[in-house]
């Protein structure tokens, strides 16, 4: 009876930690927005360890809920492959039998772009692609705010 209960606390101390996200990679620190504009204004996406925000003035709201990182290849030309939760929908199914992927690439201007964004079926394997006007995508491509490596060269003076 006691190995019963000990397997049983393994396995739900198995289940919550698959559940919880991931620390973000330095990578994708800071504050991330559309523009100079936005960044000055405050408003864009954080990367948090329990979901993925917009940050506007006074409020955040969840973008992406329980993301989990993972760091593909880092460095200048980062990959990162970030697998978030579906949102559940009241009255819905108990169970979400499907997560999103979207896979983040920094580009040649220092900003970041989603390269691919896919909602995988956790049943069936598969998987439904959204080419055309994602939102997904719009709300990804972002540059990093305030000074950022990325973005200056030699004594803190800015790439052009």
């Amino acid at each position: 009876m006691r190995v019963r209960s000990h397997l049983a606390a393994l396995g739900l101390a198995l289940a919550v930690a698959s559940c919880a996200g991931s620390e973000p990679p330095a990578e994708l620190s800071g504050l991330w927005s559309a523009g100079p504009a936005a960044c000055e204004a405050g408003v864009g996406v954080r990367f948090e360890r329990d979901a993925i925000e917009v940050v506007y003035a006074r409020q955040t709201e969840t973008l992406f809920d329980n993301p989990r990182y993972e760091l593909e290849r880092g460095g200048d030309n980062f990959r990162i492959r970030i697998t978030y939760d579906l949102p559940r929908v009241a009255g819905g199914a108990r169970t979400v039998g499907a997560h999103g992927v979207v896979v983040l690439m920094r580009t040649n201007d220092g900003r970041i772009s989603p390269e691919m964004h896919n909602l995988v079926d956790g049943r069936t394997g598969a998987a439904r692609t959204r080419i055309v006007d994602d939102p997904a995508v719009t709300a990804l491509s972002l540059q990093p705010c305030g000074a950022h490596p990325w973005r200056e060269g030699l004594r803190g003076r800015l790439n052009t």
